[in-house]
C-alpha cells in the first residue's frame, strides 16, 4: 500500500534539513534501538534503518522500518522520509513510500479490512513524533539553550 503521510514544522527547511540528516544518519549506528510503534493498541518494537541521503543538499534519507519482534505478522516500510520547503518560515516532513504486508492474500484482505488504515495511523503517530523532536531540536538550536 502506498504512504504519503505530512506532517508541518514551524521552521525553515535550511534550519530542519540538517537535523534531520543528522538524525538519520545517527540511526545507521544503531538501526536496532528501541523504537515503538502503536497498531491497534499494541506497542511494537521496531528497526528504523536508515539509508543513503536524498536531495541535493540532503534533506532527507531512503528509510526501511521492521518490527523487530513477530515481524512475520507485522507490514514492512521502504521509503523516504525528507523535508520539503513550503516558505522562508515553514516546511514538511514527508514519509512517502510503500508498506508491504505479510501473509500474502489474508494479509492483504485483512489489511483493506479489519486493519484498514492502522498501519498508515501508526506511522503518522511516528511522524508527529520525529516532528515534535525536529521542532525542539531547531528552538534550541536556534535560542541556544
Amino acid at each position: 500500500m502506498k504512504v504519503h503521510i505530512i506532517e508541518t514544522l514551524a521552521s525553515g527547511a535550511p534550519y530542519v534539513a540538517p537535523i534531520l540528516v543528522a538524525r538519520l544518519d545517527a540511526l545507521r549506528e544503531k538501526p536496532d534501538d528501541a523504537h515503538s510503534l502503536a497498531m491497534l493498541g499494541v506497542s511494537v518494537k521496531i528497526a528504523i534503518r536508515a539509508g543513503e541521503h536524498v536531495g541535493d543538499p540532503p534533506d532527507g534519507a531512503r528509510i526501511d522500518m521492521q518490527a523487530l519482534d513477530g515481524s512475520a505478522v507485522f507490514p514492512v516500510f521502504h521509503g523516504t522520509l525528507r523535508v520539503e520547503p513550503i516558505d522562508a518560515f515553514s516546511c514538511r516532513l514527508v514519509l512517502a513510500g510503500r508498506y508491504s504486508v505479510p501473509l500474502g492474500a489474508i494479509g492483504t484482505v485483512a489489511d483493506r479490512t479489519i486493519l484498514a488504515g492502522a498501519a498508515k495511523r501508526s506511522l503518522r503517530a511516528l511522524l508527529i513524533t520525529i516532528q515534535a523532536e525536529i521542532g525542539s531540536s531547531v528552538l534550541r538550536s536556534v535560542t541556544g539553550a
